[in-house]
């Protein structure tokens, strides 16, 4: 019979060099038994590069990937057995334990790997199994993603309305901790998706051309970035949105619109009435979006740009591309519609004489000042026909004079 060894009860200073030898599938094995046991293998200070979940139909999937060649994956069952299965290359660990919920190995994980957030959730099949006491736990959400569930075609109407239900309880729940939505999936309730287009989200994007988006839509959505492709929305639509736009009466966060329509593309009937502005395309200009520069990608080619500008003063940019995309592009108060972000030559060697020459300045007062405040004491303090006295008044200014011709130059040098 074998004894177990006391692995914990090590010194610190003994047991640290020990975790430090195990393999890194050990090491998370070892960190899911106990609190204490975590956070011994916590202060390892292990860092991934992100970690995603997918929930599909009876069990939750977890990756976390460190490199190319090393990926956790780890696969707990949200069924009435509660398993779970730990998996790296071909390394499997499997053990049944209801006593936690697949939510707390991720929390778990996550906190040795010391990972503030979840890279992407997948809802790819909705199980009838009851799993928000799951996903109600998980922490900040980077992406929430909703895949085309293709065995959803085989479902009645009234099976597809309930299994709808039961995703949109789920999508509830973990939006509230998301930032971002995409959703490839159709849904067969038009009021399920026009809850989502509500949210105060940074991003949506809708990949599913079947979701029949209206002018309404676009009138309702909150979201600073949003990408759409729909058969229903034409170039009036568009126009309307637009003139909604200029008057300040829809989404005043719109920060990027993006939407590929499938009707013929008429410059006239997108552009009537909103007193754009052409923009030659050769023109190079970076547009911010979330914070970050958006780059056209080296596939897509610009047809034509055009500028509006609303009462206030809000300039935005529409964009038209050859594979049948308009592109909505808001500037913020910040770049205030200027074509170059990043500060000229020029601007720079005027920021440094600026600067340079306020130093000076400051420098040359506080010289002079010091020399004031001596040439008090002396002539106060010592008689004038000293010879020593004498002198020293003398070397005063004559390095005041010094100071000064100094300054001068300096400063006719740098202008």
């Amino acid at each position: 019979m074998a004894t177990t060894f006391p692995l914990l009860r090590l010194p610190y200073l003994v047991l640290m060099p020990v975790l430090e030898q195990m393999e890194f599938m050990d090491r998370i094995a070892l960190s899911i038994l106990s609190k204490r046991a975590r956070m011994y293998v916590k202060l390892l200070k292990m860092k991934c590069k992100y970690i995603s979940l997918k929930l599909k139909d009876y069990k939750i999937e977890m990756e976390v990937f460190f490199d190319i060649s090393k990926v956790l994956r780890v696969d707990m069952y949200i069924d009435v057995l509660q398993r779970s299965n730990f998996m790296n290359r071909s390394r499997l660990y499997s053990w049944c334990d209801g006593s936690l919920l697949p939510v707390d190995y991720v929390l778990s994980i996550m906190d040795v790997m010391n990972c503030k957030s979840i890279n992407h959730f997948v809802v790819s099949e909705i199980s009838e199994h009851d799993c928000i006491p799951i996903v109600a736990k998980l922490p900040k959400i980077d992406e929430v993603i909703v895949e085309h569930d293709w065995s959803s075609n085989s479902l009645s109407y009234e099976a597809l309305f309930q299994k709808e239900k039961r995703l949109l309880k789920v999508l509830r729940t973990v939006l509230t901790v998301s930032s971002a939505v995409t959703i490839s999936y159709g849904f067969q309730n038009y009021e399920h998706l026009r809850e989502i287009l509500k949210g105060n989200f940074d991003a949506v994007i809708l990949k599913s051309s079947d979701n029949w988006i209206t002018l309404n839509d676009l009138w309702i959505t909150n979201a600073k970035t949003l990408d759409i492709d729909t058969q229903t929305l034409n170039m009036r639509d568009l126009n309307r949105y637009f003139k909604l736009w200029m008057k300040k009466i829809c989404n005043d966060r719109m920060e990027y619109l993006r939407v590929r329509i499938y009707d013929k593309i008429s410059v006239d009937h997108l552009l009537d009435g909103l007193n754009a502005v052409p923009v030659p395309i050769e023109t190079k200009r970076a547009f911010r979006v979330l914070g970050n520069i958006k780059q056209v990608p080296w596939y897509e080619k610009i047809s034509a740009e055009f500028d509006i500008t609303r009462a206030d003063g809000k300039t935005a940019t529409i964009r038209l591309s050859e594979y049948d995309y308009i592109q909505f592009y808001v500037w913020s108060e910040a770049t205030n519609n200027n074509t170059n972000l990043v500060s000229n030559q020029s601007s720079r060697i005027s920021t440094f004489y600026n600067s340079c020459v306020e130093h000076l300045e400051r420098l040359f007062l506080c010289f002079v000042f010091s020399c004031e405040t001596l040439f008090f004491f002396f002539s106060t303090s010592f008689n004038w026909k000293d010879n020593g006295a004498f002198f020293i008044h003398l070397s005063f200014w004559i390095v005041l004079l010094l100071c000064c011709f100094l300054y001068i130059a300096l400063t006719n040098f740098l202008k």
